[in-house]
């Protein structure tokens, strides 16, 4: 039986062990809710979105509207009236936002809340991305060469020696214009380019914080192109104490865009040996606690690490069908719960459904049917992922859907049209664009041959 939660300051226990959640569009807060509602916990959800599928799930208790989390302190306030108005519920990060405002916030959070996060200084270790290149770098990891020009002139000087192609690698996700992974590029004008739209579209909108302070500047990062080992992903849990530590070990075999893109389709597979224990040398050097997923690719022969989420990631839902139920982890080590806490450890030790595999399936159909309109897929291609879904569809976790609790699902294939509508006037201008360019540079060549 799970404990009810006190507060240290003299706040009245809640009836019940209760958590609340944000970033209801997610695919981790939505498996997130679904395992710690059938485990018991009252499960509240923040939603910034009408189209928030996590918030029409059969466990979510209550539902509640909130600014976007890019606008902080909006967000902020907001969560501030919904704590004071019940306190003692569990507030778990479900984004690198909501990480960052938690902790630098908590001071206010936490009259209101159980917190249940790293220190600020854990974060800003993890979040901007130099600072944590340099403490993988530090316990024996690999890390991808990476450069940081602190201004135009030094760019346009460095930019000649680079090995391309580079990634223009955003510093941080932190109070971003955009949540993308960043830009590839292939030649120095290219770079440079792209380096100064970057700059122009992010720092006037960028919020100043004296613990980020160069979150407006990009990284640029060697980059690698994939191949069929895919972009390899580490995920787990390590509680407070840094004694219990657990992990999955996951491949990544689709994404919603090329050359780099969020997962849509990954695939369970055994952790390459000794790469978890380094990822446990990690956690302790960064003092972080808490679920994470660390991702690698492989670079000279070697798995070079690219990036570590220190909250819900899409592929929750796996890891708990393979037997690691990350957050119902945290919940028990915010409580204080040690000894169930211990007991779920080590079952997930003996326990890993290695058939598994994550996909995004609505997402997934409506890829390949883009492809297939734009004439930008095989036949052979489109035919492997037919056998992929119908191969893997007995032992699937969906972002979304679940036969169980079916509004999810049916909630996030309507927020997915909502947002490929509103992207396919960018797409227009976008392939017109290029059209342009293709006609010129058609006539040039017809010019340089008559």
């Amino acid at each position: 039986m799970l404990n009810p939660v006190r507060l240290n300051d003299g706040d009245a226990m809640i009836k019940g062990p209760s958590v609340i959640l944000a970033t209801a569009s997610a695919g981790g807060t939505i498996a997130a809710v679904r395992n710690l509602g059938a485990q018991g916990f009252d499960v509240d959800v923040v939603s910034s979105d009408r189209l928030g599928a996590a918030a029409w799930s059969r466990y979510t208790k209550r539902r509640f509207s909130a600014p976007p989390e890019s606008d902080s302190e909006r967000f902020l306030e907001r969560l501030l009236a919904i704590g004071q108005s019940s306190p003692g519920r569990i507030l778990l990060p479900t984004s690198d936002e909501t990480a960052w405002i938690y902790a630098e916030n908590a001071p206010r959070l936490q009259r209101h809340f159980r917190l249940y996060h790293p220190p600020i200084s854990s974060l800003r270790r993890i979040l901007d991305k130099k600072l944590f290149s340099e403490s993988a770098a530090g316990v024996g990891l690999t890390v991808l060469p990476s450069w940081d020009p602190t201004s135009l002139d030094e760019l346009a000087e460095l930019a000649p020696t680079l090995p391309f192609p580079v990634l223009i690698k955003p510093r941080t996700h932190v109070h971003r214009v955009r949540n993308d992974k960043g830009v590839v590029v292939d030649t120095p004008q290219d770079l440079i380019l792209q380096y100064r739209r970057f700059l122009d579209r992010e720092q006037p909108r960028t919020v100043d914080t004296p613990l980020l302070p160069d979150a407006k500047r990009p990284l640029l990062q060697k980059f690698v192109r994939i191949g069929a080992e895919g972009v390899l992903s580490i995920t787990g849990f390590i509680d407070r104490s840094g004694e219990l530590f657990v992990t999955r070990a996951a491949k990544k075999v689709l994404q919603r865009s090329q050359p780099i893109g969020v997962g849509v389709c990954f695939e369970a597979q055994p952790s390459p040996e000794n790469l978890p224990a380094r990822v446990r040398d990690l956690c302790r050097e960064l003092d972080y606690f808490g679920l994470f997923e660390a991702e690698f690719v492989s670079f000279d022969g070697r798995w070079a690490i690219i990036d570590f989420n220190p909250r819900m990631f899409s592929q929750v839902g796996m890891d708990i069908r393979r037997g690691m139920p990350l957050p119902l982890f945290v919940c028990l080590d915010a409580i204080g719960d040690t000894e169930a806490l211990r007991r779920e450890v080590a079952r997930a030790q003996t326990l890993d459904d290695q058939q598994a595999v994550f996909r995004d399936r609505f997402t997934l159909r409506a890829i390949l049917l883009a492809q297939t309109l734009t004439a930008r897929i095989s036949r052979e291609e489109l035919a492997k992922w037919r056998r992929w879904l119908k191969q893997h569809a007995g032992h699937a976790v969906d972002f979304a859907a679940d036969r169980d609790d079916r509004v999810p699902g049916i909630v996030h294939a309507f927020s997915e049209l909502y947002l490929g509508l509103r992207s396919l006037p960018r797409f227009l201008r976008a392939k017109a664009a290029n059209g342009m360019t293709t006609t010129k540079t058609s006539r040039k060549l017809e010019e340089q041959h008559s």
